[in-house]
């Protein structure tokens, strides 16, 4: 048997020679030696020449991945992982907008600022849950079902989100099958007594966001009347958390006009009692321009690469104040609603969408609730371009060696590439630019280095170390426009 190193195989180098090896497959990391480093570089080469011994260390590095068969097909192994995990036949999401309007008026919101006020009628309720007994029949080996709640604001209209979770729970109930419940909000009207209510129909957790400490964050998430509203979240946080475990997650969206104030942010939460907790953790998130709604923010988001060192230098200081985990790469990051066969999102028309990010557009839904037979054929155009959607067919996604983490990240950006502006056209996630010192922060953190093994300059990312090309705006928008029958040559 012939080996070799796995083509997923990343290297962080060390000082003296040492490194850290990570396989985005297997998701192993370990520690080499400096003649471990070479061993593993001539490794094929001696391979073949029948000089590498079967020994404990080759075995250790085959069992955790790092070394492969000559002959084995990684990236078919990837794609049947892949394939596997989007068609779970276990899980479905349903994620249920009550209502697109909202009382913010944050200038970088995707959905716009003009949003509708119609609010999820009881006839729409009604075909909602008859959609959600349509996908328990339909998918038979159903064992879990995750409800989010989603808007616009959800809390808009919170006793649409008790009724309904009423009825969906019962509905699990009587197919046997696990119910759970999440919620994005912004948090301004998540008050103790609605915490409570939502906890005891299956509420597991919440994303509220917060965009900086007071100063930075009344200015963009602010109410219509501009008024802000920083306080008022933090004190309905702070009513709760100690006796109502849900998981909190708080999210910071970063731009140009904030990015240097996120410090203050975490400063802000630890100084409030709000770090070192099990039930709230923070994570990061680039604003983009991915729809025509929100272009007017596109020459103040960051570019790729200074955001993904922004993001990293952030994580570290997170880990430290007790309010994240070292992060990791996941895996298949990729795969969300808009691509797992059963999950829909039902807005509060009946008009029944696959992503997120297209729920105020009435041009871009794949059904209706008044039509499941309809729904279930997918046989509409906006339907097909999620189905068939494939990151493997992409030659610089399937030949990067974060396929097995990313799997193309954001099906969005791909299928309607020219909705996007600017920087946010490039497809691929913050960890293309902060691997490695993720890796790094990971191994700190679990004491295997310590800060004596490195330089900072030593594990910035490039970006080319993991692909042999990069995404441009051209490959993005001639695939995106062939798909869906556009012009090629015509302006978007």
């Amino acid at each position: 048997m012939h080996v070799q190193p796995s083509r997923y195989n990343i290297e962080v180098k060390l000082h003296r020679g040492r490194a850290l090896l990570y396989n985005s497959l297997s998701r192993a990391l370990c520690l080499l030696e400096a003649g471990e480093v070479e061993g593993l570089r001539t490794l094929e080469e001696r391979s073949r020449a029948g000089k590498v011994p079967f020994d404990p260390p080759l075995r250790y590095l085959v069992s955790q991945g790092f070394v492969v068969r000559d002959d084995q097909d990684e990236v078919k192994t990837v794609r049947d992982l892949y394939r596997a995990s989007r068609n779970d036949p276990g899980a479905v999401n349903f994620i249920v907008c009550s209502t697109l309007s909202c009382n913010f008026g944050c200038d970088y919101c995707f959905q716009g600022a003009e949003k509708p006020h119609d609010a999820m009628s009881p006839a729409i309720q009604d075909q909602a849950v008859a959609l959600f007994q349509r996908i328990v029949a339909a998918q038979p080996d159903l064992r879990q079902a995750q409800m989010v709640w989603y808007g616009g604001e959800p809390l808009m209209r919170p006793q649409i989100l008790y009724d309904l979770a009423d009825r969906l729970i019962d509905v699990c109930a009587q197919a046997d099958i696990r119910y759970s419940a999440s919620m994005v909000s912004n948090g301004y009207m998540l008050t103790r007594e609605v915490a409570q209510q939502l906890f005891l129909r299956g509420l597991k957790n919440v994303q509220i966001t917060l965009d900086g400490a007071e100063v930075d964050h009344d200015v963009r998430r602010h109410l219509h009347s501009k008024k802000g509203t920083y306080e008022k979240i933090l004190g309905n946080i702070r009513s709760w958390i100690d006796e109502i475990p849900i998981m909190v997650i708080v999210r910071v969206n970063i731009d140009e006009r904030n990015k240097d104030g996120i410090l203050r942010l975490m400063d802000d939460l630890e100084a409030r009692g709000l770090a070192g907790r099990t039930n709230l953790r923070i994570y990061f998130s680039p604003v983009e321009s991915n729809t025509a709604a929100c272009h007017s923010v596109a020459d103040l988001t960051m570019r790729k690469a200074g955001y993904g060192q922004l993001e990293a230098d952030l994580y570290a200081y997170a880990c430290d104040k007790g309010l994240a985990d070292a992060p990791y790469p996941p895996r298949f990051m990729g795969i969300c609603a808009a691509l797992r066969p059963n999950d829909y999102i039902v807005v509060p028309s009946g008009d029944v969408h696959k992503c997120w990010d297209t729920v105020s557009f009435p041009e871009k839904r794949v059904g209706t609730v008044f039509d499941t037979a309809a729904l279930f054929a997918r046989t509409s155009r906006n339907h097909q371009v999620w189905e068939t959607f494939d990151p493997f067919e992409n030659e610089i996604c399937r030949t990067c060696k974060l396929l097995p983490s990313c799997s193309g990240y954001c099906a969005h950006k791909f299928v309607y590439a020219e909705d996007s502006a600017g920087d946010s056209i490039l497809p691929c996630p913050s960890l293309k630019y902060s691997l490695y010192q993720r890796l790094v922060l990971k191994a700190v953190k679990q004491g295997v280095i310590t800060t004596d093994d490195y330089d900072p300059a030593m594990i910035v990312t490039d970006p080319l170390d993991l692909t042999p090309k990069l995404h441009t705006a051209e490959s993005m928008l001639r695939p995106a426009k062939a798909r869906r029958g556009l012009p090629l040559f015509q302006d978007a």
